[in-house]
């Protein structure tokens, strides 16, 4: 009987330590997010022209424990040249976030319309008209239709070449229909047709990283070519 009473106190009171660490587990979270103490204040936004702190009002006075990077959606869906928001919180009130932006990587005047138009393109492939933030390479459409995959052979270009030491600001190109030509500080480059673009920058590279060339650079295949500079 005595043994029976002692497994009864046993097992009622691991019941009651169940229910209290239950008890603790809901109510210490609920303590810190209802909490006045820990609701935002302030918001501080670093590294976009774009996007500030009017665009993240919806957050003052929200509990500081109830934001997450998850938030952010509705900010991505309204700048899609955002990569990457990152949070950090400052307790108790502030929040610190931090955007990163997708390189742009060419600015493409296209001549084939009766007025030229100038669009950025995104290391994404978002192509649109806004302001330049970084160095670009610079192209222009004189003729011809463009092929659909145009726009992400010239991102595998340009983020090929910025590998190298060479100042792609300086790097023009002109498609002319079916061919794609090129200028960088006194060099000439046929690129033949504008296929396997990063597979041609990376064979090129280090030619245009050395800067003692002036003359013309014939690719022969996606990653050969002949020039009359000294190698």
């Amino acid at each position: 009987m005595i043994k029976d009473y002692s497994q009864l106190e046993q097992i009622s009171f691991r019941t009651f330590l169940a229910f209290s660490l239950l008890i603790l587990v809901f109510l210490i979270p609920s303590l810190f997010i209802f909490s006045q103490s820990y609701r935002v204040k302030d918001i501080e936004v670093q590294g976009s022209l774009s996007i500030n702190e009017y665009h993240f009002s919806q957050f003052y006075n929200t509990s500081i424990w109830a934001i997450g990077e998850n938030s952010f959606e509705s900010i991505y869906t309204l700048d899609k040249t955002i990569e990457k928001i990152e949070l950090t919180k400052e307790l108790p009130n502030k929040l610190t976030i931090k955007i990163d932006h997708y390189l742009q990587v060419a600015k493409i005047t296209d001549l084939r319309g009766s007025a030229p138009i100038e669009k950025i393109l995104y290391k994404n492939l978002l192509y649109k008209n806004t302001e330049l933030n970084n160095e670009v390479i610079n192209v222009t459409i004189s003729n011809g239709p463009v092929d659909d995959g145009f726009n992400g052979e010239l991102v595998t270009l340009a983020m090929t070449l910025i590998n190298f030491k060479i100042d792609i600001s300086k790097i023009t190109l002109t498609l002319n229909g079916a061919s794609l030509t090129g200028e960088y500080e006194g060099i000439v480059i046929d690129f033949l047709k504008p296929l396997d673009l990063a597979t041609k920058g990376s064979a090129i590279g280090e030619l245009l990283e050395k800067g003692n060339c002036t003359g013309e650079v014939t690719f022969v295949s996606k990653e050969s070519f002949i020039t009359s500079c000294k190698i």
